[in-house]
């Protein structure tokens, strides 16, 4: 049998054997032992050996391959690569093939890999294949995304860090409606295929510095995407464009596409641009978008925290939030909107729905920093305008149950938007809000501000900080919207100093 096609579990004795460190060893053996679960019954793959600077075929540990592209002429789909300890990355990036599982050896620190030159796989670090599977790996510095995933499935990312991606602020060739071409990213799955249904993952990986996006997920022209992030953190950057400057993404665009997020136990933070937003979860002509968070926290941004938008309508977003901490943003911890945008199909532009359910989680001290100040809410409900036109018609819902809403430095909840600012009609949303077992209280100017006709607002058994429930010194009315719109009955006497 030739070496470099030696089967996976041969191997096995001779790659710990060879390791000079037990540590290492150990590791390596139950990695090694793990691959199992990702070589399928009935392939024989081969291991290969890769460090920088290194000189040899990469058929053996003990004589690694230097060179990404030499790696890449040599292997086979569903082949394992070891990226091998080494105080350089290994630059020019690595287009992996169907099925092929990277795994990186760590001592002092996780090897590394980068991509310096947009000759190389277009500068990105990683570019992804269908079932490929990368275990601790750093991803530093490219030129592009670090790691990028066209219309691939079944890719699981684990104990993967992304430092320092997209050094050149770039954008991709892929374009969307208002945002214009994507930016590049930090880990970016693009799903463009009619029907095709894929499904990705990121468990313990760290996102750092990227600009332009940490983490985005795109499903375009009927494609369905969905994005699994877990026990994760995507924090800091810079902004790539005006409109990309955001932590996590998920975007769908088109009739019949839809973009899933799933984020647990993670942390995002640190998009620190006027436009810069941690999480975004975007729909747009007649696509949906929808996002479950849970144990989340979003920290500090320039601008929003967690944003749902609804733009060239119909569209629907869905966002549920479960047990998080939304804080410290300068103009919104919780947003959701319909732009004013052209409609897609303007005969049903009316079905477009913002849905939002929070429960058990806490949501405050919005303007901590500085550039939105006078306009910063905790949750705010309402259009926003993008073109000169009336306000998008659509619906809007919200949820907040057994949660903290407090410390805003202008309204604690904000629904609707009267449009005297822009010099146009006044909000016709629908909205429909139910508050319940909440304390909202010492929040700036109100803890309620309703500036839409159409809104009704049960807000009975909450904790308002008084034995006396909600004063009227506490509720804003706005344009046509009336005291009646709102039942804040049954006051809660006790405070709720945590979400139950």
């Amino acid at each position: 049998m030739s070496i470099a096609r030696m089967d996976l579990r041969s191997s096995r004795s001779r790659l710990i054997g060879r390791l000079a460190k037990p540590g290492v060893a150990l590791q390596v053996l139950l990695l090694a032992c793990g691959l199992n679960a990702f070589e399928p019954t009935h392939a024989r793959s081969a291991v290969w050996f890769a460090r920088a600077k290194a000189t040899g075929d990469g058929t053996d540990i003990s004589t690694p391959i230097g060179s990404l592209a030499a790696l890449e002429a040599v292997t086979k789909p569903r082949d394992v690569i070891m990226l091998l300890p080494g105080e350089d990355p290994l630059d020019g990036g690595l287009a992996l093939k169907q099925g092929q599982t990277l795994v990186g050896i760590q001592v002092d620190r996780k090897p590394s890999i980068t991509n310096s030159s947009v000759e190389r796989n277009s500068g990105n670090g990683l570019v992804l294949a269908d079932d490929c599977q990368v275990i601790g790996v750093r991803i530093e510095r490219t030129k592009a995304s670090g790691v990028l995933g066209v219309d691939v499935t079944g890719v699981s990312l684990i104990g993967v860090d992304m430092d320092d991606a997209n050094q050149s602020a770039g954008l991709t060739t892929t374009e969307v409606g208002l945002l214009g071409p994507i930016s590049h990213a930090g880990v970016l799955f693009i799903s463009t295929q009619p029907g095709r249904r894929t499904e990705n993952r990121l468990l313990r990986c760290n996102i750092n510095r990227a600009a332009g996006l940490g983490v985005g997920s795109f499903a375009l022209k009927g494609a369905t995407s969905r994005l699994v992030v877990d026990h994760s953190r995507a924090e800091g950057g810079l902004p790539s464009s005006p409109l990309f400057d955001i932590g996590v993404m998920a975007f769908a665009e088109g009739k019949g596409s839809e973009a899933q997020l799933e984020l647990a136990d993670a942390v995002v933070s640190g998009r620190m641009s006027q436009q810069g937003r941690n999480i975004l979860v975007f729909a747009s002509a007649d696509a949906r978008a929808k996002a479950r968070i849970e144990r989340t926290t979003s920290g500090e941004s320039g601008q929003d925290g967690v944003v749902g938008v609804a733009s060239s309508v119909p569209a629907t977003v869905e966002i549920e939030i479960r047990d998080s901490t939304l804080e410290k943003a300068a103009q919104m911890n919780l947003e959701g909107s319909i732009l004013n945008l052209p409609p897609s199909d303007p005969a049903r532009a009316g079905e477009s729905l913002v849905s939002i359910n929070v429960q058990g989680s806490v949501i405050r001290d919005v303007g901590f920093v500085d550039g939105f100040r006078g306009e910063a809410q905790n949750i705010w409900l309402a259009p926003s305008v993008i073109d000169k036109r009336p306000f998008a018609k659509g619906r809007y819902r919200l949820s907040l149950r057994n949660s903290i809403v407090e410390k805003a430095l202008k309204t604690g909840i904000g629904v609707g938007n009267v449009g005297e600012d822009f010099g146009i009609a006044p909000d016709e949303g629908e909205y429909d809000v139910v508050l319940s077992e909440n304390t909202i209280r010492n929040n700036g100017q109100s803890d309620v501000t309703i500036a839409a006709s159409n809104a009704l607002i049960d807000a009975r058994r909450n904790d308002w900080g008084v034995p006396t429930g909600l004063a009227d010194s506490r509720l804003v009315l706005l344009g046509n919207a009336k005291r009646s719109q709102l039942n804040a009955s049954q006051p809660l006497s006790r405070r709720l100093d945590q979400p139950r």
